[in-house]
């Protein structure tokens, strides 16, 4: 008899096995068990007839001892019933969403501030999770998603599609601030810490991320300067965020991005938060509403509790 063998005989048999084999004694089994003697008996006798021989001894005043191939079936049958058991946990976690794989789209340039900290939070819940994190454009997410390749998705909040198969959280919000060139008259020292008017870039030039480079960008750009009534005196469309930040350092202009986009990216630039009524710039989680993923769940469940603590 081999391990593997074991794995088709039936689970309650080698319950039963073990526990006469431990306590040697059908009494004492049966109680442990919760069963009546007779039905202990018949599993054994069913289990030695499977297995093809004789597995306990009895005599004559009813004293149980291990054959010596009972002996060796006890060590597999424990080891099958260890893994049975490790198998039904999994099971019960991963229905749980405490075991599992959970795969998040993002932005690398956008998501690199929002997502450590829900990371950690959700690894010191669920350690047993393994999360996987896959860099994809906005177009791409939304197949991902509806494909069912991707759990969730990261999203500005501007870009969000209205289609009704998607859901949303928020995530992440942060100032959106003026870069400015370090010779900039407002780009001063003295005024680095305090919000900044848009209206005092009225004669500058905006350079803004290339429509292919950065989708979505537009719209932003709209909301930003339609909540102060600003009209951007030139724009100068610019490939690539580090490229527009390179030439904001060189003078070419001055640019209106979120400030988790700058972050650690323009060291010779300066920058300073837009004074409200501009809006933050936020991010969201986005799903697919039919996912019911126990493991997407709990990590909604985690995100929203970050962002509570935030707020």
């Amino acid at each position: 008899m081999v391990f593997a063998d074991l794995c088709f005989m039936e689970l309650r048999h080698l319950r039963a096995f073990v526990a006469v084999a431990e306590e040697l004694s059908f009494n004492q089994a049966a109680k442990r068990l919760r069963l009546s003697q007779a039905p202990l008996s018949r599993m054994i006798r069913a289990l030695e007839e499977e297995a093809g021989m004789r597995l306990l001894e009895r005599d004559r005043n009813r004293q149980v001892a291990l054959t010596d191939v009972g002996q060796t079936f006890l060590a597999d049958a424990r080891r099958a019933l260890a893994t049975a058991d490790e198998t039904l946990r999994h099971a019960r976690e991963a229905a749980s969403g405490t075991r599992g794989r959970l795969k998040v789209a993002g932005i690398a340039a956008l998501s690199v501030a929002a997502l450590p900290p829900l990371l950690q939070a959700f690894r010191a819940r669920h350690p047993h999770v393994e999360v996987f994190l896959v860099e994809m454009e906005r177009a791409a997410q939304l197949t991902a998603l509806r494909d069912g390749h991707v759990h969730v998705g990261i999203y500005p909040n501007l870009s969000v599609p209205r289609d009704r198969q998607f859901q949303t959280q928020p995530l992440f919000a942060c100032p959106m601030v003026a870069v400015l060139p370090p010779g900039h008259p407002q780009a001063n020292n003295d005024h680095k810490s305090d919000t900044l008017d848009l209206h005092a870039l009225a004669d500058d030039t905006v350079l803004i991320p290339a429509q292919n480079y950065s989708p979505g960008y537009d719209e932003r750009l709209e909301v930003t300067c339609r909540a102060v009534g600003f009209t951007p005196a030139a724009t100068h469309p610019v490939e690539g965020v580090p490229n527009l930040l390179g030439m904001v350092a060189a003078g070419y202009g001055v640019a209106l991005l979120p400030e988790v986009l700058v972050q650690g990216l323009a060291p010779l630039c300066r920058t300073r938060p837009l004074r409200a009524p501009v809006p933050p710039f936020r991010l969201n989680l986005l799903w697919r509403r039919q996912n019911e993923s126990p493991v997407l769940q709990q990590f909604l469940a985690v995100a929203k509790e970050l962002r509570q603590a935030r707020d």
